[in-house]
């Protein structure tokens, strides 16, 4: 659902033409007419390296804690994030370049008008990008987020990419236009690997196998940008290490939800057994519980 608002201040609009019409969408094979937007529109223009993150809107955690932490990491290293501020990855990569401390402004880029917030969840996020870095649409002020402007939309985030990277999605997804358009325009696209097994990750797994560069960290995208790898201290666990007696336990569970039966079937053994340790792993922040279903998540922090 969207939220229609008052238009922000600020906001402002320029002409394919004008001196001022970034240049990565003014060389487009289909540059859009015009573009509205809050922020800094030089952000736009040439310079600051940019990746596209891009995947599902039905995410699991694992793909949510790995767009925050890329998105974090890249802001950090100076990489502007662009991204759509859909549901899903999307939201959670700016919700990462957010969190870093003096790091690269964030790009969004809507389907909608800038007064017409969807999701409505994301009102909060639409306006950090918008005061932090730079919101932009090529729709016109009270436009509803009509199915066919998402594809659109999404050629201008890989216009405006320097590498496009996919943190995870379903076999058959939007994200796919994102790529398709990347191709097209020649920016090299990237993917994170996802678990064997997981709905979620069989199409960002099919790119891989495609021959698409894979993610597995930070310094996988640098090199893909040029830019030289981090050379700051190593990653620490700081979580408790899971007792002895559990670590079997933990290896049973997958980054995507995961029932008590699988586990049972895993591990040969009881559930009062499993869920005890379950709960053990959860006090100790190496899994979580939802609506019955335990997946493994990432250290907070984790590159």
């Amino acid at each position: 659902m969207s939220i229609q608002r008052p238009l922000p201040p600020g906001a402002w609009c320029v002409d394919r033409g004008d001196p001022d019409f970034p240049p990565a969408l003014a060389d487009d094979p289909r540059p859009p007419e015009r573009i509205h937007g809050l922020g800094e529109l030089d952000l736009l223009a040439k310079g600051r390296p940019r990746v596209g993150m891009v995947g599902a809107r039905r995410c699991t955690s694992y793909g949510r804690d790995v767009a925050r932490s890329f998105g974090r990491e890249l802001a950090a290293a100076g990489v502007s994030v662009v991204s759509g501020l859909a549901l899903g990855i999307d939201g959670a990569a700016h919700e990462g370049a957010l969190q870093a401390a003096d790091g690269a402004p964030p790009i969004g880029v809507v389907a909608s008008g800038l007064d017409v917030v969807y999701p409505r969840q994301h009102l909060r996020l639409w306006d950090s990008v918008g005061e932090l870095g730079c919101l932009i649409t090529e729709a016109d002020f009270g436009t509803k987020p009509e199915h066919w402007r998402f594809p659109e939309r999404n050629r201008i985030i890989a216009a405006l990419s320097d590498i496009v990277l996919v943190v995870e999605a379903h076999p058959t997804s939007g994200t796919r236009h994102t790529v398709d358009a990347a191709i097209e325009r020649g920016v090299p696209v990237m993917a994170v690997p996802g678990p064997v097994g997981s709905k979620a990750s069989e199409g960002s797994n099919q790119l891989l196998r495609e021959g698409c560069a894979p993610a597995c960290e930070l310094d996988d995208v640098l090199t893909a940008l040029g830019l030289e790898r981090c050379s700051g201290a190593p990653f620490v666990d700081i979580r408790r290490r899971p007792d002895a007696c559990d670590e079997g336990i933990l290896a049973a569970v997958d980054w995507a939800p995961t029932s008590l039966e699988k586990l049972m079937r895993r591990t040969t053994l009881g559930p009062g057994e499993i869920t005890a340790a379950l709960y053990r792993l959860l006090s100790k922040g190496w899994v979580r519980c939802t609506d019955g279903w335990w997946e493994r998540i990432a250290a907070p922090g984790a590159p």
